[in-house]
C-alpha cells in the first residue's frame, strides 16, 4: 500500500493518507481536504492536487496556491514523487512511502517464558543514567548566549558524566597543521598548587583531520596500561562554524572503578561516547548560530520558502554569491509622490507613514510570491526572480504585479493608500544577481540591461496610460496563465529615449471578471496595432473606435496617428519613438 506522509516542524504535526486508484486527491490547510495540513500557515486552503500514476505520485499546485513545491533545491508548480522521495511545501515535508501489511497472528506468553526458553530481567546501569543526565541538560546548551557560555555549559555537563577525568577543556583549533597552539575556549582550572595539565597537539590533530575521536593510553613496553599512567581522548565538534572546536578529556589510570592498571577498553570508550553526544549537541548549536549569523544581513530580502531552500543546500552562502542567471525584474513606482511631498510639507511624519505603507504593499507582494527585494529608490521598489533559486518561469512576477496593482486600485477607502496610483514594468533576461557587502553589512543586487528595460517600461506606462507593461519574453510566459488569473495584449514596438533598439511591449491585464477590457476588446486592439504597424491607419482607427471610451491604450495609439496628420510618414517602420523618460 502506498501512502503520502506529511511531517511538520513540531512532533505533533504529522499526517498519513493512503494513495490508491486514479481519482485525484486534494491537499491543503482546510480540514475538509482529502489530505489536510492544518498546522502550516504557508499552505493554502486548497493547495495541490494529487494523482497516482503507475506507482508515481504527481503533485500539482493550484494556480492560486500560496507557495510552490520545493524539490532538489528548486521551486516547482508540479512534481512527480517516487517511493521514499521527499519534497517540501511551506514548512511541511511530504514523502511517498510504501508500507507492508503485517498478517502474523498474536500470541500470549506467561511472564518469564518465551518460545526459546526463559527470560532474565536486566536493570539499567550507570551509563544509562549518564545518558539521561546529558539529555536533561541539553536545553541549557541551547539557552547559552555566547560561544564561551556554550563551552562552559558543555564542560559542566561532562563533569557530571565523565567523572574520572581530571582535565576537561574545549579548544579552538583554527589550523592544526601549523605550529600555532590551540586556543582555550573554556577550561575549569584546578585549584592552586595542583599539578600542571597538558594536552597533546598530535592527539588534537588526529581528531580534527580524521573527523573522529582520537584516544591514547600510557602503556608499558608490553603494551599494557600502567598504574598511574595517563589516558586522554579528543572529540571533534562538527559544525559549519568558521573555527573548529574539539573537546579534550584526560585522567590517570587507577583513579576510579574500571580505571585500574588493567584498563577496560569499554569503560574509556563509554566516556568517549558520552562526550561525542555532547559534542554533537554543541556542533548542532554552533551550526544553527552560524547560519543565523550568515543570513542575518540578507534574510529580510527573501520569503521563508526561499530562505528554507537556500538553508537546505550543502553550502548556503555560496548560493548567495553573485552569479549570472536568468531573471525576471519587476520595477514598481508610485504616482503622485512629488505632488504629495509638496502638499504634506507640514506633516512629513504622516507622509513617511503613507509611503512606508505603499512600499510595504510592493515588498509584501514580491516576497509572498518568492521574489527577492533588490532596492528602494524613495517611492519605488525593485524586485526580481531567478536568484538564489533558479527561475521557473515568469508567472510569479506577473502574479505579484497584478496583486500590487489590484491592491492600490481597491484602496480608495484606505487613508494611507487612497491617493496613490502605481506603474509597473516587467522584463526578462540575463543578469548578475547576488549578495554584495560584508558579513555584517549586506545588500542584494541585480545588474544588467534587463533592469534598465524594466525601469523604462515602468516610465512608459505614464505615456501609454496603463498600469503594467512588459517585454515580449515575459509576455510569452503570461500566455500560459489561465484566463482566471490574467491576460496580456500587445501594445506595439516602442523605442525609449536613449535606446538603440525598439522593445516589443505588452500590457498585463486582469482576468475578464476583474477588468473592463474584454477579450473582444483585446482582439480589436491587437488588430488595430497590426494595421497601424503596416501603415493601414484607416483600418487601425476603425478598430480603435470599437474600444471602450476609458481604454487609455487606445487613446495612446490614436494620438500617434493624429500626431502624423493621420498618414504614415515616409519610410514608416511601425516603431513608436518615446522621446522622454
Amino acid at each position: 500500500m502506498l501512502y503520502l506522509e506529511a511531517v511538520g516542524q513540531d512532533s505533533d504535526q504529522r499526517g498519513r493518507w493512503p494513495i490508491a486508484g486514479s481519482d485525484p486527491l486534494i491537499l491543503g490547510r482546510s480540514e475538509d481536504n482529502d489530505c489536510p495540513i492544518p498546522w502550516d500557515p504557508q499552505v493554502s486552503r486548497k493547495h495541490a492536487e494529487l494523482v497516482l500514476e503507475r506507482n508515481q505520485l504527481r503533485i500539482r499546485c493550484f494556480p492560486d496556491a500560496r507557495n510552490r513545491i520545493l524539490l532538489d533545491g528548486r521551486l516547482h508548480a508540479q512534481v512527480v514523487l517516487t517511493t521514499d522521495q521527499e519534497c517540501q511545501i511551506g514548512r511541511t515535508t511530504l514523502k511517498m512511502a510504501r508500507h507492508l501489511i503485517a498478517t502474523a497472528g498474536l500470541g500470549i506468553l506467561d511472564d518469564g517464558v518465551s518460545e526459546r526458553g526463559t527470560t532474565t530481567d536486566h536493570y539499567v546501569g550507570s551509563t544509562d543514567y549518564r545518558v539521561a543526565i546529558v539529555s536533561r541538560s541539553a536545553p541549557a546548551l541551547w539557552l547559552s548566549q555566547s560561544d564561551e557560555a556554550l563551552a562552559a555549559e558543555a564542560v559542566r555537563i561532562l563533569r557530571q558524566v565523565v567523572t574520572n577525568a581530571d582535565l576537561l577543556v574545549v579548544l579552538e583549533c583554527e589550523n592544526v597543521k601549523s605550529s600555532d597552539r590551540p586556543q582555550v575556549v573554556h577550561w575549569d582550572k584546578p585549584p592552586e598548587g595542583a599539578t600542571r595539565s597538558f594536552v597533546s597537539r598530535r592527539l588534537i590533530r588526529n581528531a580534527i583531520e580524521d573527523a573522529e575521536t582520537a584516544m591514547q593510553v600510557e602503556t608499558d613496553v608490553s603494551g599494557e596500561p600502567v598504574t598511574g599512567g595517563r589516558w586522554a581522548f579528543c572529540v571533534p565538534v562538527s559544525s559549519a562554524a568558521s573555527r573548529a572546536w574539539c573537546i579534550y578529556a584526560g585522567g590517570v589510570l587507577g583513579e576510579g572503578e574500571g580505571y585500574g592498571p588493567r584498563l577496560k577498553a569499554s569503560d574509556l570508550k563509554g566516556d568517549a561516547s558520552l562526550t561525542e553526544v555532547v559534542a554533537q549537541l554543541v556542533g548542532a548549536i554552533r551550526h544553527v548560530r552560524s547560519l543565523q549569523s550568515r543570513f542575518a544581513g540578507v534574510q529580510q530580502f527573501f520569503s521563508p520558502s526561499v530562505m528554507s531552500a537556500v538553508a537546505m543546500t550543502p553550502q548556503p552562502m555560496q548560493n548567495l554569491a553573485p552569479r549570472e542567471t536568468d531573471v525576471v525584474v519587476l520595477f514598481c513606482d508610485l504616482r503622485g509622490f512629488s505632488r504629495m511631498v509638496e502638499e504634506s510639507s507640514d506633516d512629513l511624519h504622516g507622509l513617511l507613514r503613507r509611503i512606508s505603507a505603499a512600499l510595504g504593499v510592493m515588498t509584501h507582494s514580491i516576497i509572498e510570491l518568492d521574489g527577492v527585494i533588490a532596492d528602494f529608490q524613495g517611492d519605488s521598489a525593485l524586485g526580481f526572480w531567478g536568484w538564489p533559486i533558479e527561475l521557473d518561469g515568469s508567472l510569479a512576477a506577473c502574479r505579484a504585479a497584478l496583486r500590487i496593482q489590484r491592491i492600490f486600485e481597491l484602496a480608495a477607502s484606505d487613508d494611507d493608500l487612497s491617493e496613490f496610483q502605481v506603474g509597473i514594468g516587467l522584463s526578462s533576461g540575463r543578469a548578475i544577481a547576488g549578495r554584495i557587502g560584508t558579513r555584517d553589512q549586506a545588500k542584494v543586487g541585480v545588474f544588467g540591461s534587463v533592469v534598465n528595460v524594466a525601469s523604462r517600461l515602468e516610465g512608459i506606462t505614464k505615456r501609454v496610460g496603463v498600469p503594467i507593461l512588459m517585454d515580449s519574453a515575459t509576455a510569452m510566459q503570461v500566455r500560459e496563465l489561465p484566463d482566471s488569473e490574467g491576460r496580456c495584449r500587445r501594445i506595439g514596438n516602442l523605442q525609449p529615449v536613449g535606446f538603440e533598439r525598439a522593445i516589443d511591449v505588452y500590457e498585463l491585464l486582469h482576468p475578464p471578471g476583474e477588468s473592463s477590457i474584454s477579450d473582444r476588446d483585446i482582439a480589436h486592439f491587437e488588430g488595430a496595432v497590426a494595421a497601424f504597424e503596416t501603415g493601414d491607419w484607416e483600418k487601425s482607427r476603425e478598430l480603435l473606435g470599437t474600444l471602450p471610451a476609458h481604454d487609455r491604450a487606445g487613446d495612446f495609439l490614436l494620438l500617434q496617428i493624429a500626431a502624423h496628420n493621420y498618414q504614415p510618414p515616409s519610410g514608416w517602420d511601425g516603431v513608436i519613438a518615446i522621446e522622454s523618460k
